[in-house]
C-alpha cells in the first residue's frame, strides 16, 4: 500500500459536529422518502467522503470503512455531530497484537441547511497515523473542510474541498495540501443503491499529486449497511497503470 493511498484514505474520512444555537428551533426532519421507503441511514457519508447531510440528535454509526479503518460517528443534534477513526484494531490483528501502530483521527462537523435541498457544512479534523511506510513512517494532519450538497437523503451529489497540513517522520517541516472531491449516490431500490467519488491532489506536498475515483454498490436495512466497490488510485507524474484495490465497508447504525 502506497503512501499516497494511506495519506488518501485516512485524510478523506470526513467527521462531523456543533450545536443548535440558544432560542433556535431545530430544523424540521426530511421525510424518510418520497417512495414511502425508510429513510437512507447512510445519507451522511459517500464511499469515502462525507456529505453535508446531518445525522439527526442521538443517531449514528459504528463499523469497520473501507475495509483497515474502524469509524463511529454521533449526532449531537440535528446539525451537530462528532467522529473519530482508527487503523488500529485491523493493524493489531495483522501484526499479531504485538508492536501495535497508534493511530487515531477525530473531528467535528457543523451542517446548515440552505434550502430545503441545498446543504453546506463545515469541519475541522486531526489526528496521527503511523502507516510504518519507507520516508513517510508517522504521518499527522490537519484539516479544515467545506462540503456543499444538492438533493435528498436518496439522491444527492456533494462537493467537498478539504486544505489540509500534513508532516511526518521524515517530513518535520510539514506540508499545505488541498484534496477538492466530487461525489454522488442514487438509491435504487430500498435496500440498494450506486455510490461513486473522484477527487485529486493537485498541489505536491508530502504524498506528492495524485488522483483518485471510487464506484460501488451500496446495499442497506435500516440498522445496517454494506459497500462493496473498487477504488482505483493514479500519481499525476507517475506513467505506470494506476493501482486497483477492492473497498467494502459494513456499519451498524442506530437511531
Amino acid at each position: 500500500m502506497t503512501p499516497r493511498f494511506i495519506c488518501l484514505l485516512m485524510l478523506s474520512l470526513a467527521f462531523p459536529g456543533a450545536s443548535v444555537s440558544a432560542g433556535e428551533l431545530p430544523p424540521e426532519p426530511p421525510p424518510p422518502s418520497a417512495r414511502g421507503w425508510f429513510e437512507n441511514p447512510t445519507r451522511t457519508r459517500g464511499l469515502l467522503g462525507s456529505t453535508a447531510l446531518p445525522l439527526h440528535a442521538g443517531e449514528g454509526f459504528v463499523g469497520q470503512q473501507a475495509l483497515f479503518a474502524t469509524v463511529a460517528e454521533v449526532g449531537l443534534s440535528e446539525r451537530v455531530s462528532v467522529s473519530v477513526a482508527t487503523a488500529s484494531f485491523i493493524s493489531s490483528m495483522a501484526l499479531v497484537f504485538d508492536d501495535v501502530p497508534l493511530s487515531l483521527v477525530g473531528g467535528i462537523k457543523v451542517s446548515s441547511p440552505l434550502t430545503e435541498r441545498l446543504h453546506l457544512a463545515f469541519g475541522v479534523q486531526g489526528g496521527s497515523f503511523d502507516t510504518r511506510q519507507y520516508q513517510l513512517d508517522t504521518l499527522n494532519a490537519v484539516s479544515v473542510y467545506g462540503i456543499l450538497t444538492y438533493g435528498t437523503p436518496d439522491a444527492h451529489v456533494s462537493l467537498t474541498v478539504r486544505p489540509f497540513f500534513a508532516w511526518g517522520t521524515y517530513h518535520p517541516g510539514g506540508s499545505l495540501m488541498v484534496l477538492p472531491m466530487l461525489g454522488g449516490f442514487v438509491r435504487l431500490g430500498e435496500r440498494w443503491g450506486l455510490a461513486g467519488e473522484v477527487a485529486l491532489s493537485p498541489v505536491a506536498g508530502i504524498s506528492g499529486t495524485f488522483g483518485f475515483a471510487t464506484a460501488g454498490a451500496r446495499f442497506m436495512g435500516r440498522q445496517w449497511s454494506l459497500d462493496l466497490g473498487l477504488l482505483a488510485e493514479q500519481p499525476w507524474k507517475d506513467t505506470d497503470k494506476p493501482s486497483v484495490l477492492p473497498g467494502a465497508s459494513f456499519l451498524f447504525h442506530w437511531r
